[in-house]
Formats: C-alpha cells, structure tokens, sequence
C-alpha cells in the first residue's frame, strides 16, 4: 500500500490541477460574457480626475504629490498590444509642495505610448524613445478590466476555490514573470487587480486597481470608477465618462523609435578642483569629492546601473580608495534609486534623518523580480543621518552639509558645500536654464539658504544642468544685474 501512495498522491494532484484549471475556464468565460470582452479588440476611455507622481513625494510619510487632471483619454489595442494615454493636467496645489517636474504655468499635456517592444512619448509631433518605461507600460494594458481577461485566458491562470457564488480570485503569470491577481465578483466583473513591478527603491513593487460602478457602452460593461495605488499611494482616480468598444487604435511606432539604439549608461568626468570630479554624460549627475584616505560621492541616482557605472568612473580617478561615503540629497526615485549599489559596494549612506526610517524598511522588501547586487549578496546598509549639519572633514577637505531649511521640494533635501573651493552642490531646486518669467520658489528659497547660511559660493554644481556661476542662479531669481 505504502509503494502506491506516490502514485495516488500524484493522480490526486493532477486531477486537482485539472479541475482548477476547468473552474478558471468556466469563470473567465463567464466573466467574459457578463463583460462583453470576447468581441473586443480595442477599447477607448475618458475621463477626469486625478493623477500622481510617483515617488515624487514632499517627505518619505506623504502621499505622492497629486495633480488635477482635466482631460484623460486611454486607447488600448488588444490584439496588437498598444497603448496609448493622453493627459491634460495642471498641479493641485500652487507652489507644488513636492517634485514631480518643475512648478508649470499653465497645463501640462502629456502623451505616453507603447507597442509591442517600444514605449515612447510624444511631445507635439516628436517622438522620444521611453525604454525605461516599457514593462509599466505593458502592465498596464493587461491590468485594464478587459485586458485581465484575455491575459487570464492567454496565460494558465488559476482560481481560487471558492464557494458558489462567492468572489473569485484569478491568477496568471503575464510575460512569464510578473504575477497578476484579479477579483471577479458575484455579477462577474473584474473589481480589483493587482501586480506588481520591479522598482529601484521599494524593491517588488505593488500595483493595485479598483474598478466599481459599472455601466454598459455599446454592449460592453466598463468602470466609470477606477483606483489605482502604486507604492500604497493613490497613483490615478478617475471618473470614466465616455468608452468606445472596438474604437479606431492604429497605434504605429515611429521610425526614430523603432531604430533607437539601446541605451547606454555614459559618465562623463570634469575636474572642478584637486581632488573634486563632476560626474556627469546623462540626465542626473554625481560628485566625487576625495579626501586623504577615502572618497565621498553626493547622489546615487535613478537606479543600479547608473550608479554601478559612477562607482567605476570613481575607481579610475581615485584608485585605491575606497568609497566611504554616499550623500543621498533627498528621497525623491530619481536621486534615491541608486543608492543601493553604494551600500552593496561598503559605502555608508548619509541622509536626512526623515528618510532612514523609510529607506530601512525599503531594503527590507522583498526584491524576486530583479534581485540587485545588494539583494544577491545580502549586504546589509549603514546611514549617518543630518538634522540641519555635518561637517566631514581631515587635513586634506572639509565637506559641510545643510538642510535647505523650508524649502518646498523636500522636507529633508540638503544641499553640500565645499568652503576651500567655494562650490556649492545641490539637487532640483535650481537647474541652470533660461530665466524663467516668474522665479521658481525652490530657487528663491536655495538664494535664501546661502544668505542665511553665510555661504560664500563661487560655482554652483546642480544634479541637472551644467556648472554655473552664482551670477547664473541670482539673474534666474530676478536678483542679478542687468
């Protein structure tokens, strides 16, 4: 009896198997039906309300930082995979209390497309490859009430047991990596799916959509209320007025963006003084700061690859010694999703105090999706935090570093200032540019924190831009010379 029992246990499971597999047929079919999704090619929605910047946020507790959207539309083709969202938004709140672009005048439009293996954005007529932002992208096609079906029905999925009637909970694997969980409820519409995606800060993270209030259009029944978190933050609330089925959703890729090369991570190194590099070649920039026995990076930015790529930029121009430290400005995705690779590499991150409580329980999530160095190796992070100064310093360099008191961008951004050299290093609150019609408040403020702070600054090093004089940020603030 006991040489049996394998084989029973086996046949027992299989048959389970098989009877899982039947009941997600019978639910998806049904849902289907009840949705009107067999038919459907494509589908076009719009709406109004609200959207987020994720990450964006004015302090690591906060919400993400909302703006109110006037206009959306969304054109999804399901047969050929494309998406297409346009946007029409201004900010919720003036000045903008946190990140998220610069504090704009008037709406902002944006348009974010994907096919197949291309995502891109459109600005008026011009298209800009957007590869970063494919996977989102893709996601959100097979996280739309419809799209859940057919990924669903394209893709193994599982249900879970339930009692008749009850709701049911499927389950599928979409691209063979990223797990998607929906709900159907008991009149058999999709109510809550939920997924979730690699992101350099908060690790495998999590995606939720609530659909409710359903109606029909034209024989197809969509939410005229959708939810969606992202990090457990609102991230889009919509109120859908108008839905096409089957409406027009010819979603081509244009030819620059078909033929864009893949992209490359490029430092670039400027020596700003003995023994100080300004690292530079992309969009957000480090510096290298070396003092008798080690270096000092300010900003780990956007994600492991850039910051594994400055690390070695680093190596080169101060060899044999180690990375110490790394100055985190702030918490915002953009400066903070590098910051893992310089504790995997030793480095002791040095922060506001505000963010060390939110950045240990960030390298504590889980990280399945796209495990980093840090994840593979097990390291485990160390911070110094400020409160509003430290001062690094040995025979060879003195670094001071300051919180940028009351500034509106982030509760805890600092900024670091090197007194020998005069040069000041600072992140999002000036980026040297034309002067604007109307001077950015976080510009104003960071004038201001010099003046408090009696800092005598020859050269500003900002994180976007390029090295400018002091002149440059005071003209930009309407206080320069005409």
């Amino acid at each position: 009896m006991s040489k049996k029992l394998p084989v029973v246990v086996a046949l027992i499971a299989l048959l389970s198997g098989a009877a899982l597999a039947q009941d997600a047929k019978a639910v998806l079919d049904s849902a289907a039906k009840a949705m009107g999704a067999a038919d459907l090619k494509s589908i076009q929605y719009s709406g109004s309300g609200s959207n987020f910047s994720l990450g964006q946020s004015g302090n690591p507790n906060s919400a993400w930082p909302r703006f109110n959207v006037k206009n959306y539309t969304r054109t999804i083709n399901y047969d050929s995979i494309a998406s297409r969202e346009e946007v029409v938004r201004m900010p919720a709140e003036y000045p903008v209390r946190s990140g998220g672009g610069p504090p704009p005048a008037s709406e902002q439009r944006t348009a974010q497309l994907v096919s197949g293996s291309h995502a891109w954005n459109m600005a008026g007529n011009n298209a800009a490859p957007a590869p970063a932002a494919l996977n989102e992208r893709l996601v959100q096609i097979w996280i739309t009430p419809h799209g859940f079906l057919k990924g669903a029905m394209a893709n193994l999925a599982t249900v879970r047991a339930q009692s008749a009637g009850a709701k049911k909970v499927v389950s599928f694997l979409g691209h063979g990596k990223y797990k998607v969980q929906g709900t159907i409820n008991e009149q058999n519409l999709v109510e809550k799916v939920e997924t979730w995606l690699d992101n350099p800060v908060l690790g495998d993270m999590a995606i939720e959509t609530a659909y409710s209030d359903y109606k029909a259009f034209g024989g197809v029944q969509f939410p005229t209320q959708i939810l969606q978190r992202q990090g457990g933050h609102a991230m889009l609330e919509l109120t859908v007025s108008e839905v096409r089925p089957n409406a027009p959703a010819d979603i081509q890729v244009p030819d620059n963006v078909r033929q864009a090369a893949a992209p490359v991570v490029r430092v670039e190194t400027q020596k700003l003084a003995d023994g100080v590099w300004y690292l530079t070649g992309g969009s957000h920039h480090s510096v290298a700061v070396e003092f008798n026995d080690h270096v000092v990076v300010i900003e780990g930015p956007l994600n492991e690859a850039r910051s594994e790529a400055v690390i070695a930029e680093v190596k080169k121009s101060v060899p044999n010694k180690p990375i110490k430290y790394l100055v985190n400005t702030h918490h915002h995705f953009d400066h903070s999703g590098g910051i893992r690779a310089f504790a995997a590499e030793g480095a002791t991150i040095i922060t506001h105090q505000i963010n060390r409580p939110y950045y240990e329980k960030a390298f504590a999530a889980p990280r399945t999706l796209n495990p980093d160095r840090m994840a593979r190796e097990k390291k485990k992070a160390s911070f110094l935090t400020v409160t509003d100064k430290r001062v690094l310093k040995d025979r060879t360099r003195t670094l001071e570093l300051h919180l940028i008191q009351g500034n509106l961008h982030n509760e805890g951004i600092l900024l670091a200032y090197l007194p020998k050299e005069k040069l000041l290093i600072e992140a999002d609150v000036y980026s040297p540019g034309p002067p604007p019609a109307t001077p950015n408040p976080f510009s104003v403020n960071l004038y201001d924190n010099i003046q408090r702070l009696k800092l005598s600054v020859d050269q500003i090093a900002p994180m976007h831009g390029k090295l400018v004089a002091l002149a440059e940020l005071e003209k930009a603030i309407g206080k320069g010379k005409n």
